[in-house]
This record gives structure tokens, sequence and C-alpha cells, in this order.
């Protein structure tokens, strides 16, 4: 039992990280299969609907690279967003 939650808890882990670190491109493609295959399992149109919303934007809110995470491009001068305002 102890070896099952031990894998569980590694495949759950390394899940996460491969979400986080992946490109926004197939973080989104991904995202936009959960709806079809909620489908395919038996979920109603509205159940499936919602899952494959919040996948959307969880991939768009993901971060990494692409992620576009606003116009002020700090992450590539390796400056704060803030650094304007002093």
């Amino acid at each position: 039992m102890q070896t099952l939650l031990a894998l569980l808890i590694v495949l759950a882990a390394a899940g996460y990280s491969v979400w986080k670190l992946a490109p926004a491109s197939l973080r989104h493609r991904l995202a936009a299969q959960t709806g079809p295959l909620a489908r395919a399992t038996g979920a109603s149109e509205r159940t499936a609907r919602r899952i494959e919303i919040k996948a959307l934007d969880a991939a768009a809110n993901a971060g990494g690279c692409g992620g576009g995470c606003g116009p002020c491009k700090g992450c590539a001068t390796g400056q704060d967003k803030d650094d304007g305002a002093a």
C-alpha cells in the first residue's frame, strides 16, 4: 500500500512539473482535449464544458515559456514590474 501511495505522489508531482514547464501552446492543446475526453468517459455536456473551461484557464495562467505574463518585459530584462514606479 505504501508503494502505491508513493507511486501516486511521484506521478502527480511529475505531471505537475511537466504541466508547469511545458510551452504554452502545448498546455493549451492538452487543455482543449479535456472536454472531449470527459464526454467520452460519460460526463454530461455541461460538466465536460466546465472541465474544459477550467483546464483552459489553468493553461493560460500556468506561466512558463510563452505564458504572456504581461507587457512589462521584466522577465526578459531582469527588472521587476514595479521598477518604473519609483
